[in-house]
């Protein structure tokens, strides 16, 4: 009979040392001054962290398939910039200060309950493990995303940076655009982007209930010429048109996929317009 690690061993990606922890596309390619980032839909874990899981625990609402679904960005010669780790190893779209004694996922650095309010852990994390998540899979990441725009503004006066997420609640939405309620992009820069996705036929909103995370708000900050948007993407737009439950790998309606993939092309090529 397998045990229970042999079960996870089956159901989750682990990490081993020829693992892509990161993946850069067209990292070379400066012909539009775009820099996308998709943070949260790695699902790779370690194998320290699969041991310590709690049985039968089920890591859910990931943003799930946005490599594959935006694949296309590769061909366009966008540089992207994509975290194959997964968020319950730690966070990259949170800031490296919110160690919150709060256990809700949505307020910490590195989770201690899944996004179902389900305790993860056997064991509490050590400090050990802790600093090792953030030195091998947090900071690298954002280094990337720093190295990227630094380059890109040698070529550009100003560059944008794009977060790419999902998710499963109906909000009578297909995207949620997020700038930090007009703190980080132009108007003119906001409007556009909206205007674009509904001339592609998606129902948008603005900043609620997302307003942007911590990439988007840090790297306004840090760069005085970047402006930074986050795209929101809803499950039921481009997986399925039904409630998401607490799952793993939800099954891709593929009429859908391919449907919502082709609207998102057509509004990638209005983008490269605004080079």
């Amino acid at each position: 009979m397998k045990n229970q690690k042999d079960n996870n061993m089956e159901k989750y990606n682990i990490l081993n040392n020829t693992s892509k922890k990161i993946q850069l596309i067209n990292e070379n390619n400066h012909k539009y001054p775009f820099i996308i980032s998709i943070p949260h839909s790695g699902t790779l874990i370690s194998e320290n962290m699969n041991s310590n899981l709690v049985d039968n625990i089920i890591l859910a609402n990931m943003d799930w398939y946005l490599p594959k679904f935006y694949r296309f960005l590769d061909d366009m010669g966008f540089t992207v910039i994509i975290n194959n780790v997964s968020r319950y190893m730690i966070d990259t779209n949170r800031d490296l200060e919110s160690k919150s004694n709060d256990l809700l996922y949505n307020k910490n650095l590195i989770y201690t309950k899944t996004t179902f309010n389900k305790d993860m852990y056997k064991l509490e994390l050590s400090k050990n493990e802790i600093q090792y998540r953030i030195d091998n899979y947090y900071i690298p990441y954002h280094k990337e995303i720093e190295k990227n725009l630094k380059e890109k503004l040698k070529y550009f006066d100003k560059v944008y940076l794009i977060d790419l997420h999902s998710f499963g609640k109906n909000v009578d939405a297909d995207i949620v655009l997020g700038n930090d309620f007009g703190k980080t992009t132009s108007k003119e820069f906001f409007e556009i982007i909206k205007n674009n996705l509904e001339e592609c036929n998606f129902k948008v909103k603005e900043n609620a209930p997302y307003r942007g995370g911590f990439i988007t708000r840090n790297y306004k900050e840090k760069f005085k010429n970047c402006e930074t948007l986050q795209i929101e993407l809803w499950y039921g737009a481009y997986i399925d048109n039904r409630e998401f439950v607490e799952e793993y790998k939800p099954s891709i309606n593929k009429k859908l996929f391919y449907n919502a993939q082709n609207k998102m092309k057509n509004f990638f090529d209005k983008l490269k317009k605004l080079n």
